[in-house]
């Protein structure tokens, strides 16, 4: 065993076995809101505000989110191993989440409060430091609150019910983002290319953001005793940071997850970051129209979290993600594809009906492959555990954080390069606003980057999953190790009189 390995509580292990009641189910899956509102009104809104409204060129627009992401890459691990390997009288996930709330929320802010007259460098200079300073602060924040969220419990179904209440508030964060948008601040014909607008949006949205990171903060400080408490570790944080990240890439189980999460999560952050453009121009909606797809989505995730529950119980939590996955492959193969060789009904009610329709069961279908995935992260925590002795869910968070990332990072990266490749114009408020002509070949390629480029991206994050192998039987083998393995540690910690940690 490590020098990191806890002498564990009986107390702490009993509470993690016993159901978490409602009251600390939603204490916790606030949290979520305020990651939510972050992602969706970056996701959903920033790349379109960077381009269209304030003119920034959509390669620099992709390369400065990207960059920011970079910086990320670092941050994420070394937030993970510190979380791992600290401890204070609030635990070793609660000081952070106090430290990294007020920072997110006032980056979320100045991101959507660009000074008019900035040139096209200093712009991207300006989004590029406010962007570094946001993601850094979600990773001090969010990091820790996931982890916290896998020494809740250690029962293999009840930890899928912990990751459905994030999914659960999520959805409630997302909508209340999109309809802060659509429906308050930027509604109207014009609405969405109406400068003075999202500086009260993004405010708006910071000021939520904050608030629910205080309620999940202080609403779970009573649930310490769950958790698990390491003993101290010694000697240079650099060596045990090193050997943390070597350590977990020997997970066979993190390292697939992990790559097929980061190819997931850039296909959805490519869809998400061109979804204003794909709806507006491609499918040519109507702002009332958009509205209802955009919402629809959100709908579709709070449709999604009792069917992933269901079946997430019912079958192998690896089934339910690889059916996911080729119902997004199909989707975007084709019908953006059906929409350019004119094989589906011209705009009107039915075509609406379509898309909202489809909208809602990709929200499903992205829900459940989600909750499943972070359901089998933990699994693959405690899995690790059982290999190396050692408890990692901060760094095994960081992995998912960081593939949750590139959603806005690596996936504006490639929306757009591939908008300038494509000659997509920029500025848009200046050059006829929503009313510019675009020809047809340049809103074709749109159509077909949103489908078929996308399509492949979901195809290869299938084929990387599909080396995962955790499943039920595999998992409670794991538990019951370890449970034996903690009994004797405790045994040994009474005759030699030591205290047991939590």
């Amino acid at each position: 065993m490590t020098d990191s390995l806890a002498v564990p509580s009986a107390s702490a292990a009993e509470l993690r076995r016993r159901p978490i009641g409602l009251g600390l189910m939603s204490f916790y899956g606030t949290g979520a809101i305020t990651d939510a509102v972050v992602q969706a009104a970056l996701g959903t809104f920033l790349f379109f505000y960077l381009t269209a409204v304030c003119g920034l060129s959509n390669s620099l627009a992709g390369v400065s989110l990207f960059v920011a992401l970079l910086f990320d890459s670092l941050i994420d691990p070394l937030v993970g191993s510190i979380s791992d390997n600290s401890w204070s009288r609030f635990g070793r996930r609660h000081p952070f989440m106090f430290i990294g709330a007020a920072p997110l929320a006032i980056a979320l802010g100045l991101l959507f409060s660009v000074p008019a007259g900035l040139s096209n460098w200093t712009l991207f200079a300006y989004v590029t430091v406010v962007s570094i300073a946001l993601r850094i602060s979600h990773s001090v924040f969010f990091l820790p609150y996931v982890a916290l969220g896998a020494e809740l419990s250690d029962g293999y179904a009840d930890r899928t019910n912990v990751v459905a209440s994030r999914f659960l508030f999520g959805v409630i964060g997302t909508a209340g983002a999109v309809a802060l948008g659509l429906l308050v601040f930027l509604r109207g014909p014009q609405g969405l290319l109406h400068r003075a607008a999202y500086a009260p949006f993004g405010w708006s949205c910071a000021a939520i953001a904050l608030g629910a990171a205080a309620i999940t903060t202080f609403g779970t400080l009573g649930a310490r005793g769950r958790l698990h408490r390491i003993a101290p570790t010694h000697g240079s944080f650099a060596r045990h940071f090193i050997k943390d990240i070597v350590e977990i890439f020997r997970n066979r189980s993190f390292v697939f997850l992990f790559l097929s999460l980061l190819l997931l999560f850039t296909g959805a952050g490519t869809t998400a970051t061109l979804a204003l453009h794909t709806n507006k121009f491609f499918w040519k909606m109507p702002n009332a129209m958009i509205q209802v797809v955009s919402l629809a989505a959100p709908l579709g995730v709070l449709l999604g979290v009792p069917i992933s529950v269901f079946l997430s119980n019912k079958f192998e939590k690896r089934l339910v993600v690889i059916a996911c996955f080729l119902t997004l492959v199909a989707y975007h193969a084709t019908i953006p594809t059906l929409r350019v060789l004119g094989l589906l009904p011209p705009n009107g009610p039915a075509l609406y009906a379509i898309l909202a329709s489809l909208a809602v069961v990709l929200g499903a279908v992205v829900c459940c492959a989600g909750i499943s995935f972070q359901s089998m992260m933990a699994d693959a925590a405690d899995e690790h555990e059982f290999l190396f002795g050692t408890r990692r869910e901060g760094l095994f968070y960081a992995g998912l954080n960081f593939s949750a990332k590139a959603a806005s990072g690596l996936g504006a990266l490639i929306a757009g390069l591939l908008l300038d490749l494509i000659h997509f114009p920029t500025n848009l408020a200046t050059h006829g606003g929503v009313n510019i002509h675009i020809s047809e070949p340049i809103l074709r390629n749109l159509g077909l980057i949103y489908g078929p480029v996308v399509a492949l991206i979901y195809a290869s994050a299938t084929v990387v999953f599909l080396g995962y192998r955790l499943d039920r039987r595999a998992y409670g083998a794991i538990q019951a190790g370890l449970e034996e393995r903690r009994a004797a540690v405790a045994r040994d910690a009474a005759e030699l009189g030591a205290p047991s940690a939590l």
